[in-house]
C-alpha cells in the first residue's frame, strides 16, 4: 500500500458508500470491534480532512467509538463484499464475528484502530466532533420514512490523518 495525502485522495464518493461499503473498526489489536457502513461522506470540515460517520444506538460498535479517540475505515475490492455483507448484519457481542470472514487485522499507521490486510483503501481517522441527530431538524419526511423505530444514529466526524491505497 502507498501513502496517499489525504488532500488527494481520488475515488468516486457515492460509489463507495452506496455499492462497496467501507468496514468501519474501533478499539484496539485486542479488543476491537467492526461493522459495515453505507452512509457517511468524506471532504473537508474545519479545515481539515474528514470522514463522517452515523451508527445507530443499538450497534456493538457505538460503545467501542465512544471509548476510543480514534477509528480506521477500509475499503475492500468486490471479492470481499461477502465479509462485508456478514460483518454488517453479524453482532459482535454474540460471536467472534471477524472469525467468520477472510479478512485479517492489522495494525494501523498512526491510531490504535486496526485496520485490514487485504484493504483496498484505508483511512485512519481521530475522532473530532460527534452528536445525536436530532429528529426536530429533519425538513423533509426522511426522518420517519429512515427512522419508523425513532433510533437516529449518533454522529461521528473523524479528521482523516493517514490515507492508504493500492
Amino acid at each position: 500500500m502507498k501513502k496517499i495525502v489525504p488532500e488527494k485522495l481520488f475515488f468516486k464518493p457515492v460509489d463507495i458508500w452506496k455499492r462497496q461499503w467501507f468496514l468501519l473498526t474501533a478499539g484496539t489489536m485486542e479488543d476491537c470491534n467492526m461493522m459495515t457502513v453505507a452512509w457517511g461522506s468524506i471532504g473537508c470540515m474545519w479545515n481539515k480532512p474528514f470522514a463522517q460517520i452515523v451508527v445507530r444506538p443499538q450497534r456493538y460498535t457505538l460503545q467501542y467509538l465512544e471509548k476510543s479517540e480514534c477509528f480506521t475505515l477500509c475499503s475492500f475490492p468486490k471479492k470481499y463484499h461477502d465479509d462485508l455483507l456478514h460483518l454488517g448484519t453479524v453482532s459482535g457481542r454474540d460471536c467472534d464475528k471477524l472469525a467468520g470472514t477472510s479478512l485479517t487485522l492489522k495494525e494501523s499507521s498512526s491510531v490504535i484502530s486496526p485496520c485490514y490486510e487485504e484493504a483496498s483503501l484505508i483511512l485512519e481517522c481521530r475522532r473530532i466532533y460527534s452528536q445525536n441527530m436530532d429528529p426536530a431538524c429533519f425538513i423533509t419526511d426522511t426522518g420517519s420514512k429512515v427512522y419508523p423505530d425513532r433510533d437516529y444514529h449518533r454522529i461521528f466526524f473523524g479528521e482523516i490523518v493517514e490515507a492508504f491505497g493500492v
